[in-house]
């Protein structure tokens, strides 16, 4: 597939059969992700696979008990979009295979001249605005455009850092930030290819 013909093929897909994701096919799509770019090279990142399906569930129900407890006072005609954003913050546990996208912070040569100073480094990263999670992002993106090119559905999910304490307490990863999961597995049904937006809705030509 060309590349232009990807990136208009790949959508986001939410509905997935439990049928096994190939081994060779994973494995491609996991070194799309690491081929993507990062700030100095540095590789800010680091991706969990996971295909157990109890932990999958248990996810699901962390990101489910989080909401409860964030919204446990909301009124009662509100119950009906809560369940909505149960629904969406929780479609990775249709999918037989999640990844969880993880990130450390960025040390940039920058970071070295903060002794003398009164600036501190979390400041120098809001400022520089996170390079670590750019890094993650473009890194997703290349995973999401393989998978595509693999025929396989796929569903960038950041509704279920509600709970990233706790996914982060389930998935065992330690030193490092849950930054997004990312759902994958056979689509349920062909989705369309995306049509083109409008530039001059979006860009700016800079005089």
């Amino acid at each position: 597939m060309e590349f232009n013909e990807l990136v208009y093929a790949r959508r986001t897909v939410r509905r997935f059969t439990q049928e096994p994701i190939h081994q060779v096919a994973l494995e491609k799509i996991l070194k799309a992700g690491l081929a993507a770019p990062s700030p100095n090279n540095a590789t800010p990142w680091s991706i969990s696979v996971v295909t157990n399906g109890e932990v999958i569930q248990k996810m699901r129900h962390a990101v489910n008990d989080r909401l409860d407890l964030m919204f446990s006072t909301i009124k009662p005609d509100n119950k009906t979009v809560l369940e909505k954003v149960k629904v969406f913050s929780t479609v990775f546990a249709n999918a037989p295979v999640v990844l969880a996208v993880f990130s450390r912070p960025y040390q940039a040569p920058i970071h070295e001249l903060l002794a003398d100073t009164d600036i501190s480094p979390e400041q120098i990263s809001e400022l520089r605005r996170h390079p670590e999670l750019q890094a993650t992002g473009a890194l997703v993106q290349n995973m999401l455009l393989a998978a595509a090119e693999e025929e396989l559905g796929a569903c960038w999910i950041s509704g279920a850092l509600v709970a990233r304490r706790e996914l982060e307490a389930i998935l065992g990863v330690k030193d490092m930030h849950l930054e997004t999961l990312v759902a994958l597995g056979h689509r349920e049904a062909q989705p369309h290819p995306k049509e083109p937006l409008d530039l001059e809705m979006y860009v700016n030509y800079v005089p």
